[in-house]
């Protein structure tokens, strides 16, 4: 399947990773419907966009909201969700109406897609049993946002079986770029970094498969539009483990900062490496931007907005 002039929805729109994805879709002449509530997205992600495609507010928990809009959608990209941890564990019931009651919703919808994506995370797998994890390993997530994930990838089993659902689930690795909220992960340490001239980390023995933006979202269009994938489970990063210590010593280096342990551990997930080469079997796909460079570019993007807000503040 080529996604050209094909009618595709991305769920979560307005968020780094799916503006992003937006952004792809509509440069390879797909037809695309942006949905979010913009509750935590924002619509200033897809301005760039807005004469190429449809913006549409709307809110997965609201099913009457969201069936006019997926009606003849060919290609379902499911990215809305509550994806901070955090917000996840304050307030669950939140968690559980957005990210499995909203993905139910969703996916009733749907029997008539071509192929639905479901954006689901390498958390689901827990403390992982050994290293790098397949997508064999047991679904071992016990926190909050981990738990709506593993029922997510359940209701895409549940949905099959019922109507014939068309899906992939992509179990995505920690992504980062430019764009990103600046509570993330990657860009705190940076804006720390060339605000404070001092980075602190809460966690610099936690292990993560850290994967640029650019590489995530080609891989997600190629599960897309690959028949190999459809009924599938993939992981979707670089098969590279680093630890946040050594990830923040590369910022470092770049910013000419040091960083400072803060010593506040982190039990959830302490390695979390994802293995591969299934989706590279699949599809041919390998992530093409190394995190040397993505590094680079995410830290310019992030030095640019902080000179040109300094400058308007300075005219102000």
């Amino acid at each position: 399947m080529n996604i050209e002039l094909k009618k595709v929805c991305v769920t979560g729109a307005g968020g780094f990773l799916g503006s992003s994805l937006c952004r792809e879709l509509v440069s390879r002449n797909a037809n695309v419907v942006a949905l979010d509530n913009f509750a935590i997205g924002s619509p200033k992600n897809l301005e760039d966009l807005k004469s190429d495609l449809e913006i549409v507010t709307a809110d997965v928990r609201d099913i009457d909201g969201l069936r006019n809009h997926l009606a003849d959608c060919e290609v379902v990209f499911h990215l809305a969700a509550i994806d901070n941890r955090r917000t996840c564990q304050r307030d669950f019931p939140l968690a559980f109406d957005v990210n499995v009651k909203g993905t139910s919703n969703l996916l009733s919808l749907c029997s008539e897609a071509e192929r639905v994506i479901f954006v689901s995370s390498t958390m689901v797998y827990g403390e992982p049993r050994y290293l790098p994890i397949d997508e064999a390993h047991p679904l071992d997530g016990y926190e909050p946002y981990a738990v709506t994930k593993i029922a997510g990838e359940y209701l895409c089993r549940a949905f099959q079986f019922n109507q014939e659902l068309r899906f992939t689930i992509v179990r995505n690795s920690n992504t980062y770029g430019p764009g990103q909220t600046r509570d993330s992960l990657v860009p705190s340490l940076i804006i720390e970094g060339l605000t404070q001239k001092q980075i602190e980390v809460w966690t610099p023995s936690v292990v993560r498969d850290f994967q640029y933006v650019d590489n995530c979202i080609e891989g997600l269009i190629n599960i897309a539009e690959s028949e190999s994938t459809l009924g599938e489970t993939v992981n979707l990063g670089t098969g590279i483990g680093i630890t946040t210590g050594e990830f923040t010593d590369l910022i470092c280096k770049k910013l000419e900062t040091t960083w400072v342990d803060l010593q506040k551990p982190d039990p959830v997930s302490s390695k979390l490496i994802s293995d591969i080469s299934k989706l590279a079997l699949l599809t041919g796909w390998k992530p093409n931007v190394s995190l040397e460079e993505g590094l680079t570019m995410t830290i310019e993007y992030y030095r640019s907005l902080i000179e040109h807000e300094s400058a308007t503040d300075k005219v102000s």
